[in-house]
């Protein structure tokens, strides 16, 4: 069965949104998950208690804290700090959200995408079945968030107005598909489509290199990562270790493959490679999204930086061991774009979990913030909800994980990534305050 994250959710793909507004894409995500139906049950006698009608309750900041009380009460665990005010107060709700602002206004979304290109997908002409497939994938993901044209939309337009201008996002690092095989051998989204991004928003933007797979010929695979070195200056690598080449997958640790990538990263000063794991989605062979080739190579480039995006998950405790177990480790990193979303909604206690895994056996600063956006809207809703999330004491007790401190979310969203990536943090604060005077004027 193909992987589909509407599939753990009921009812969104009948559920338009409205793409600006994060608070109703994260209710409707509570109200759609594995806890839904007895958060749904709640939510008329908290919106009767604020004196709205349910449904511009639920679009309101009111709903999502109300989603949030609701899976507490539900699940018989605290796994969101909301006070019983902040579901039918604007005014305290307000005054609550800016506390937490206050306490975390920094943050780098680490996994972030556009997911069109010029001609955008035409099946026959310039995308195989296999790439139509992952395209009706995002497709139906941009809807169900809002974005009326799926792939379409997600353009470099509503990259800054979702993003950057319309959520929290102080800096928005984007990753790039590949996969040229299934698209007419082009990338997905090439490299000059969304260098568009960081053209329009250079203080916000972090631009990394994709789409190369030493299956596709060693040599060609390094003439393309110099040129993407000298004519984007890219920050980082994000790969795919499953491909769409005959050979279906590669592995970091291949001394004859990926080293020589590796060493030429060094040479080009290229520190932070990251690479999808887990989630192992569509056609794609799951082995290949196992971390087990980080073991290696993170001890043989001691000087450069491996990033697990999604956090491996499901496979996350297998990432979060390979620090557990060789706790001198520098380099090795986990970033939690799908994976939080996909679970802090429907599956709280399983998002606890992960996060807990992480943070005790990589440890907090190892961390990174991600969403996946495009792919889930506007991010705000995200932000949120890991800012009111909390890993409840019973499992802190019991499995020795650390309680999320207002420190280890300043880390986590923001300080981390600024750490490997040198962001100048005040610079990027300073930019982020003209987007917004701009987008309001």
């Amino acid at each position: 069965m193909e992987f589909n994250i509407l599939n753990h959710f009921k009812g969104l793909e009948h559920q338009p949104q409205d793409p600006l507004n994060a608070n109703e894409i994260g209710t409707s995500l509570f109200l759609g998950g594995n806890m839904g139906d007895r958060i749904s049950k709640k939510m008329d006698g908290y919106a009767k208690s604020a004196g709205m009608s349910r449904r511009n309750f639920i679009t309101s900041s009111l709903g999502l804290s109300a989603a949030m009380f609701a899976a507490n009460e539900a699940s018989g665990m605290e796994f969101f700090e909301v006070t019983k005010d902040e579901i039918s107060d604007l005014d305290a709700n307000k005054e609550m959200m800016q506390v937490a602002r206050a306490s975390s206004d920094f943050i780098v979304d680490v996994h972030t995408h556009v997911c069109t290109r010029p001609g955008h997908y035409v099946l026959g002409k310039n995308t195989s079945e296999r790439g139509m497939w992952f395209v009706q994938l995002l497709d139906d993901l941009g809807k169900a968030f809002g974005l009326k044209n799926g792939t379409l939309d997600m353009n470099v337009e509503n990259y800054g107005k979702l993003i950057l201008e319309n959520s929290d996002t102080t800096v928005g690092i984007y990753n790039p598909f590949g996969f040229a095989e299934h698209y007419g051998g082009q990338d997905m989204v090439p490299m000059s489509y969304q260098a568009a991004v960081r053209k329009q928003y250079p203080k916000n933007t972090i631009m990394l290199a994709g789409g190369l797979t030493p299956n596709q010929g060693l040599s060609k695979t390094l003439d393309r990562l110099r040129m993407y070195a000298k004519d984007y200056q890219i920050s980082g690598l994000k790969l795919y270790t499953f491909d769409a080449t005959p050979k279906k997958g590669w592995w970091f640790d291949d001394e004859k493959l990926a080293y020589p990538i590796w060493e030429e990263c060094r040479k080009l000063g290229i520190k932070n490679i990251g690479c999808h794991k887990g989630i192992p989605f569509g056609q794609f062979y799951a082995r290949y999204a196992h971390a087990e080739d980080f073991d290696a190579v993170a001890d043989d480039f001691l000087d450069l930086n491996f990033i697990a995006y999604h956090s491996a998950w499901p496979y996350h405790a297998e990432i979060a061991a390979l620090k557990s177990f060789k706790p001198q480790r520098k380099n090795l990193y986990c970033e939690v774009g799908s994976t939080f979303a996909a679970t802090v909604s429907s599956r709280p206690l399983e998002c606890a979990h992960v996060l807990g895994t992480l943070l005790r056996d990589l440890g907090p600063d190892y961390v990174l913030w991600g969403t996946d956006s495009l792919l889930w809207g506007n991010p705000q809703w995200q932000i949120d909800a890991f800012r009111k999330f909390q890993i409840p004491d019973e499992l802190v007790e019991g499995y020795g994980y650390p309680k999320l401190t207002p420190e280890i979310k300043r880390k986590v969203l923001g300080e981390n990534a600024a750490r490997i990536w040198n962001i100048d943090k005040q610079q990027a604060m300073q930019a982020k305050i003209g987007l917004r005077a701009e987008a309001v004027a």
